[in-house]
């Protein structure tokens, strides 16, 4: 359904999936995803076990979800960046992207 119908900010859009992933946000029924369908900024993703999302967000950043995870996106937003802030990341597992060059566990609190 297009943000103009809604009345909610688009912040992605569901890239690929494989597996059970949903977003839900306050108060309503979670609704489960597939290729194509928007992300909101009022909306937390969730992947099952053994499922992943890619999600494409607005400002073409790529966030790859694996199973277990869940994904808040109420602080994005695509024009400016709060206190530097752009993403909550809930729990799951993290891997150490092979581009940085960070010990593992700095950098993400929890």
């Amino acid at each position: 359904m297009p943000a103009a119908a809604t009345g909610r900010e688009q912040a992605g859009v569901v890239l690929s999936k494989r597996g059970k992933v949903t977003a839900k946000r306050a108060g309503d029924e979670a609704r489960i995803l597939k290729r194509g369908d928007p992300v909101y900024l009022d909306e937390a993703v969730y992947t099952v076990r053994g499922a992943n999302v890619q999600l494409k967000m607005q400002d073409r950043n790529v966030v790859m979800l694996r199973g277990g995870c869940t994904f808040r996106v109420n602080l994005y937003h695509p024009r400016y960046s709060v206190n530097g802030q752009r993403y909550e990341y809930v729990g799951g597992v993290l891997r150490e992207s092979r581009r940085d060059s960070v010990p593992a566990g700095l950098g993400i609190t929890g």
